[in-house]
Parts: structure tokens; C-alpha cells; sequence
């Protein structure tokens, strides 16, 4: 009897650790988030400079509608797309939905500082599920106020545009994990060999500063699984490759 119970419970940890919400990083903000009930999302999949991969999804997310955020093609067949913007990104397309389990969200933010002026309008993307809270995002920049940080808390997985330029400076995105205290971070948005000729600046330019009060930790590969079991206790930058 003792025997069947111990096998029970290593096979009852063995299916729990399999359990785990998976992510993909394919370049710039582009993030494939895989449900433990294999619903997946697509989110800011990009239309050029980085080359496109071979991937499936049952929904594609975009922040806004600039190209390198937004590319309804992405995919070989049709799927359902959301946008948090929408008429070229004069005006805001409020989310709220609930799918297969999994909610989706959006709160109406800027591109620039200077309320879109510059550059439009821009969508935090928050989604809600397998336990975690993940939120992207998209080109944000500013930095958020009260109601707006008021709305990202408990978050555990944050994806920040961290290039500068189009979007906040290394400054305020340092400020803005700080402000939002999330588990993990995931650096997007920079400089690469795909956009060399773009004036953003390179990943190591905001590692240098975000060492001084966080943990870096290069993992060496654009594909991992997270759950609540994994996450760690302080806030950690985790460095995802994007090939």
C-alpha cells in the first residue's frame, strides 16, 4: 500500500511540474504565452525586420497598431485578433474578456509623455491565468500614475520595452518595475542585429543600471515555463534569447 502512495504522489508531482504556462520569445515584443489547457496567445507579433517564425495560436494580441507591434498575417491561418487601439492609434479599444478560462484585459495608457501627441496611443495588455498575472507592456511611454499602478498589482510576470527612444527611458523603466515590484521581468524592445539602424539602444545598456538593484538571470534559451512553483521571492530580470 505504502508503495502505491508513494508512486501516486511522484507521479502527482511529475504531472503538477509538467503543468506550467510556456513562453516563447521570438524578437522585439513578440511573446507566445501556452496555457497548461493548450489555448495560446500571440502577443505584438511584429510585420518586419525580425524574421517571422513557424508558430500556431489561437488568438493574436497587439498593444497598438504600429507595425512592429502589429501584424494580423503573423500566423498561416486566420485567428481571432485584438487590438488595444484602434483608427491608427488615435483612440483606445477597451478590453475585457474571458476566454477558455483565461482573462484578458487592457488599461488605456500613452506611447510617449505627452498624452500620444507624438506617437498615439498605446494598450497595457494584462492576462490572467494558470495562477499567474502577466502583463505586457506593448510601447509604453510614460510613466504610469496612481490609477493606473493601482490596477498592476500582484503581477508576476511583466514584459518592458526597456530600448528607450519610442518608449520609456532606461530611467523610468527602472522606476516603473520598482513601482510595480512584479516577480519576473522580461526585457523586450532593444536594439539587435534585426534593428541595428533603429536609435534604440542595445539589452546591456539597461542591464548595466538594472544590476544595481536587481537580479540578472540569463537563462540561454527563448523558451521556458513558469508557474507559481518557480516564481522567485524579490523581483528578478530574467533574459530570454530572441533565436
Amino acid at each position: 500500500m505504502k508503495k502505491i502512495v508513494f508512486i501516486f504522489l511522484v507521479l502527482s508531482i511529475l504531472y503538477s511540474v509538467s503543468l506550467a504556462l510556456e513562453i516563447n520569445y521570438y524578437g522585439h515584443a513578440c511573446i507566445k504565452l501556452s496555457f497548461e489547457n493548450q489555448y495560446s496567445i500571440i502577443i505584438d507579433p511584429f510585420s518586419s525586420n525580425y524574421p517571422i517564425p513557424s508558430t500556431d495560436a489561437d488568438l493574436i494580441i497587439s498593444t497598438h497598431e504600429h507595425p512592429d507591434h502589429f501584424n494580423p498575417n503573423f500566423l498561416n491561418k486566420k485567428v481571432k485578433i485584438i487590438v488595444g487601439t484602434k483608427n491608427n492609434g488615435k483612440d483606445w479599444n477597451i478590453i475585457n474578456r474571458e476566454t477558455k478560462g483565461i482573462k484578458i484585459w487592457n488599461i488605456p495608457v500613452y506611447h510617449d509623455n505627452s498624452k500620444g501627441s507624438q506617437r498615439g496611443k498605446n494598450s497595457i495588455i494584462v492576462i490572467e491565468g494558470d495562477g499567474l498575472k502577466i502583463v505586457h507592456m506593448g510601447d509604453i511611454g510614460h510613466l504610469l500614475n496612481k490609477e493606473e499602478l493601482s490596477k498592476l498589482k500582484n503581477v508576476d510576470l511583466l514584459f518592458i520595452p526597456v530600448g528607450g527612444f519610442f518608449t520609456l527611458d532606461i530611467k523610468d523603466v527602472i522606476t516603473t518595475i520598482k513601482e510595480i515590484s512584479p516577480k519576473v521581468v522580461i526585457p523586450i524592445h532593444y536594439k539587435t542585429e534585426y534593428t541595428k539602424d533603429w536609435p534604440i539602444l542595445p539589452l546591456s545598456n539597461f542591464l548595466k543600471e538594472a544590476e544595481k538593484d536587481f537580479k540578472i538571470v540569463s537563462l540561454n534559451t527563448n523558451n521556458i515555463k513558469l508557474s507559481q512553483r518557480n516564481l522567485p521571492n524579490k523581483t528578478e530580470i530574467w533574459i530570454l534569447n530572441y533565436k
